[in-house]
């Protein structure tokens, strides 16, 4: 009997999850450290929130740049050299002795650096699937919710015990170890002489002359009722995980029992982007579209109406489920509309619409806490914004080329 060996691709999914991993190490650890940082630098909510907005405006060109980097040329040394920027400017955020040195460190160089984790993860692990593809790209973002159970907890664990300092090279070292993940990534099956998981992909699929260019497709309708769709959930997203764990302080819990907050979300994100990356070989990708965005806005009303942190982790889990569960839907709705020759710059623009959705989104929650002093009309807004991308979902249809 012959041994069958294990499909190349897996290991691409392996690269991918540490990649996207350091991705949600930056994305989850930000709210943990705000209070720190605004009692450091003796600093507003809106203020800090907006640090973090410069990192995803600096991230949407970012993504863009190693989108298309991806689509021209081998990725392992790409990503490679993209992550130590981000590892770098975290290292020398721990030293910043001013606010400017602070929007330079962390603002520009971990945004400019965060643009070589996902965008180029996501696509080239595309490129190694036909069949079961939402799964596997489902499976390789679980390095972000794997990244919020584990970074969150350890950095409130550093912060209770040291400073803000160590955390940050801490945080920073963990990048760079995890950063070897990017030679595992291999452009495509047929530079090591093998065909995608499922056979290859078909005619059409392969044609250059049926995929779209990135300018073309960017004005199509399909192209931005789904990019509305993810500024808006990401709008909700963001402010949730931003104030999260500052709201579990306000309501009384201690730093580590607080960080259990967001770390729910993450736990629900885990299962989230594995659930609807199964289901949707058998269910329509806009129906779970219209189900997570729905049940995103939902989940809300229980942080709402609960003071224990038995409801602030029900939430996390239900918001983390839902948010998540359109993570693996949309690469895959853009490379059916769009085809996969300029997948990688295409997705890369799709991708800026977290930035638009961070440049306004953790300042926004910010403004609405300092003026109102609850943390209330920010939630309300996220149910409103969630809502709409959900009836969105029913109205998107898949393109037509106009040869």
């Amino acid at each position: 009997m012959k041994n069958k060996k294990i499909f190349y691709g897996w290991f691409i999914i392996l690269g991918a999850f540490l990649l996207i991993y350091l991705d949600g190490l930056l994305l989850y650890s930000f709210g943990v450290l705000l209070p720190s940082i605004e009692i450091k630098y003796n600093l507003s909510n809106t203020f800090v929130a907006s640090i973090f907005s410069v990192r995803c405006l600096v991230f949407a060109f970012s993504m863009i740049i190693f989108g298309k980097l991806t689509d021209k040329y081998k990725p392992e040394k790409v990503i490679f050299f993209g992550g130590m920027i981000s590892a770098l400017g975290m290292f020398f955020t721990a030293y910043s002795d001013s606010t400017l040195a602070l929007f330079l460190n962390y603002g520009v160089l971990t945004g400019l650096g965060d643009g070589a984790f996902y965008v180029p993860a996501i696509v080239i692990a595309q490129r190694w699937f036909n069949k079961k593809r939402d799964f596997a790209v489902g499976l390789a973002t679980t390095g972000v919710p794997i990244s919020g159970l584990t970074v969150n907890p350890l950095s409130a664990f550093i912060l209770e015990n040291s400073n803000l300092e160590t955390t940050l090279i801490i945080l920073s070292a963990i990048t760079f170890i995890f950063l070897f993940g990017a030679f595992l990534m291999k452009e495509s099956p047929e530079e090591l002489g093998l065909e995608p998981y499922g056979g290859p992909f078909s005619q059409e699929e392969n044609d250059v002359e049926n995929s779209w260019t990135s300018s073309a497709a960017i004005k199509t309708l399909s192209f931005n009722l789904l990019y509305i769709q993810l500024v808006l959930g990401m709008l909700s997203f963001l402010i949730v995980v931003t104030f999260q764990y500052d709201l579990a302080l306000d309501r009384g819990f201690d730093i580590l029992t607080s960080s259990l907050a967001p770390a729910s979300i993450a736990a629900g994100s885990f299962f989230g982007r594995i659930v609807t990356g199964y289901l949707s070989d058998y269910i329509s990708r806009n129906k779970i579209l219209f189900s997570v965005f729905m049940g995103q806005a939902l989940s809300i009303f229980i942080i709402l109406n609960t003071n224990s942190i038995t409801g602030f982790i029900l939430f996390g889990i239900c918001f983390g489920f839902c948010y998540a569960g359109w993570i693996p839907i949309f690469p895959s709705k853009l490379k059916d509309f769009f085809g996969k020759a300029n997948s990688g710059v295409i997705y890369g623009i799709f991708g800026t619409g977290f930035s638009i959705s961070a440049i306004f989104g953790p300042p926004l929650g910010g403004y609405l806490i300092d003026k109102f002093g609850t943390y209330d009309y920010g939630l309300y807004f996220c149910i409103i914004v969630c809502l709409i991308a959900a009836f969105l979902s029913l109205i998107i249809n898949k393109p037509i080329k106009n040869n």
